[in-house]
């Protein structure tokens, strides 16, 4: 019996991982929204399976999504009336997510958020959506975090230098004090 229940696990399990990949195909949009209605489309992300249930992923940000050079770099941002969102994009592994990993999605969604007229950007005000997968979308929860570690990633042990942000150097972040705290991809 316990052979039977076994097979049927791993049966099932590898059935949700392959169907994974195979919903998780073609172009799809990213979108900020907020609990008043607001919603925003800043990009679109293009999906394509690959081998052992993983997908490749390339993201493209809306032509709408304004250039700012801040902190001696250029950003693309989205600005609203409280605050001004810059994407600052992590690429430190190939991009490839799985429904176990969608570490490298994150990576590649991390947000600054500053003032909606500053012309400085404080590490300390990262945005990190922690994804996951849901039905047929991809649904980030903000997470204040501290970007130091990209900014200077020498701070960073060698062993955490690709994946330098865990659970432990987040906090979930208070959506009443920011602008647009849910992104989802559909």
């Amino acid at each position: 019996m316990r052979v039977l229940r076994l097979l049927l696990f791993l049966s099932g399990s590898a059935l949700s991982l392959a169907g994974f990949g195979a919903e998780l195909a073609g172009a799809r949009g990213i979108w900020l929204s907020n609990a008043d209605g607001e919603r925003h489309r800043i990009g679109i992300i293009e999906f394509t399976p690959v081998a052992d249930g993983k997908t490749r992923f390339k993201i493209a940000m809306e032509e709408k999504l304004e250039e700012y050079f801040l902190a001696m770099r250029p950003f693309r941002c989205l600005t609203g009336p409280l605050q001004r969102l810059c994407h600052f994009p992590v690429e430190r592994e190939t991009q490839l997510i799985s429904s176990a990993d969608l570490v490298p999605l994150e990576y590649a969604l991390l947000f600054m958020r500053t003032a909606p007229k500053s012309l400085h950007i404080n590490p300390f005000n990262g945005i990190y959506y922690r994804m996951t997968w849901t039905g047929d979308r991809i649904v980030g929860k903000l997470h204040d975090v501290d970007m130091d570690p990209f900014i200077t990633p020498d701070s960073v042990p060698v062993e955490r230098r690709q994946r330098p942000i865990g659970p432990a150097d987040m906090s979930l972040g208070d959506p009443r004090s920011h602008w647009l705290p849910v992104l989802t991809i559909e």
